[in-house]
């Protein structure tokens, strides 16, 4: 099988002396769907921040579609990210925007047509369960409602690889069930999904490779 990622002895060490991975080596192939798992602070959201150049690793190499991420100059940045699509924990959403425009943004920087922007959009939120929430800002919604806004941002480009932080943390059980399938049909399609969970449930019966990270280091390469 073709590899979309592979890290190389990756580490990160953050000031004065902290070492959040140290020494991560796997690689992901193409069209696959990765569980990374581990206790709070383990190192997954690290991971997810160096794979999406967010930040640098202190050493190792990063490998997207065999090209090293250090050799990406600041501006090609933004159109590896058209690759690459991110559900941060924390959402990252504008809150005092509508979730039309929250989801259309990265459409309108590369400069989709207004009405292709609006059918893509539109297909999307309604695969979500938020049609008719288009126009409502997202500060009024409740955490589960942005949880899926996010995943709408992160998959309207059709990434390659899509990475996700803890997306069902805000979610009950009923809408878990749903974003996880969402997950499975956009894999199932070909996006290649990197998973990041400290919830055991979410894979224990799904059949898929898990790697288990704690204290920063890869207990299952």
């Amino acid at each position: 099988m073709e590899e979309i990622l592979r890290l190389e002895r990756v580490s990160k060490v953050y000031e004065p002396n902290i070492t959040a991975l140290d020494e991560i080596t796997f690689a992901v192939e193409k069209g696959e769907f990765l569980f990374i798992t581990g206790p709070s602070g383990a190192g997954k959201s690290t991971l997810l921040n160096l794979i999406f150049r967010a930040e640098k690793p202190s050493s190792g190499e990063i490998y997207f579609e065999n090209r090293p991420l250090s050799s990406y100059p600041r501006k090609e940045i933004p159109l590896l990210r058209r690759k690459i699509g991110v559900v941060f924990q924390d959402f990252k959403l504008l809150e005092n925007r509508t979730v039309f425009e929250n989801v259309a943004i990265s459409l309108e920087i590369q400069g989709v047509s207004e009405g292709e922007i609006r059918r893509r959009v539109l297909r999307i939120l309604e695969r979500l369960g938020l049609s008719g929430r288009e126009t409502q800002p997202v500060r009024q919604l409740s955490g589960g409602e942005k949880q899926r806004v996010a995943l709408a941002r992160a998959v309207i480009n059709r990434p390659r690889l899509l990475l996700a932080d803890e997306p069902t943390g805000n979610l009950d059980s009923r809408r878990t069930e749903e974003v996880m399938e969402i997950f499975e049909d956009l894999n199932a399609e070909g996006t290649t999904i990197i998973l990041a969970t400290h919830d055991e449930a979410l894979y224990v019966e799904r059949h898929r490779r898990v790697l288990v990270l704690d204290q920063g280091r890869l207990l299952n390469p």
